[in-house]
């Protein structure tokens, strides 16, 4: 149990530093509208997270579960919670727990986001057989 969950995290770190760098080149879904999406992954699903505004003050987020091939759900309802972290100065925002907006869709209307510097977006997704979790890194700007 232990080595699939040290495989799953390091599978899902080196998903995010592949994507991270296209996202930050400018090939986000949503980089016309000022907005930033990172893709993750866990065994479950392909998470995508959208930051509405990648800067300092109030930002709407949204998480996409696209679930993988061959994996059914079952079970309890999806729970999915964003939270976020500035480590350099210890600043973090409590779990905010999204709301389910469409099929596989959850969004965190406000999220405050306080000053400029490289953020953790951690999202947590628990239910249906899974208990996962993601780190998303972000610099924000003025």
């Amino acid at each position: 149990m232990g080595a699939v969950l040290l495989a799953t995290v390091l599978f899902t770190l080196l998903a995010l530093r592949l994507t991270m760098s296209s996202s930050t080149t400018g090939s986000s879904s949503d980089s016309s509208s000022g907005g930033t999406t990172l893709t993750g992954g866990t065994a479950h699903d392909v998470v995508t997270l959208t930051i509405a505004s990648p800067k300092t003050g109030t930002t709407a987020v949204e998480v996409r579960l696209t679930p993988r091939e061959g994996i059914r759900t079952t079970g309890s309802p999806t729970v999915v919670t964003v939270s976020a972290v500035l480590p350099t100065t210890g600043h973090a925002l409590p779990d905010y727990t999204a709301v389910r907006t469409a099929n596989h869709r959850y969004q965190v209307a406000s999220l405050p986001l306080m000053m400029t510097g490289r953020w953790e977006f951690l999202v947590d997704i628990d239910g249906q057989g899974r208990d996962d979790h993601l780190v998303f890194p972000l610099t924000l700007t003025r």
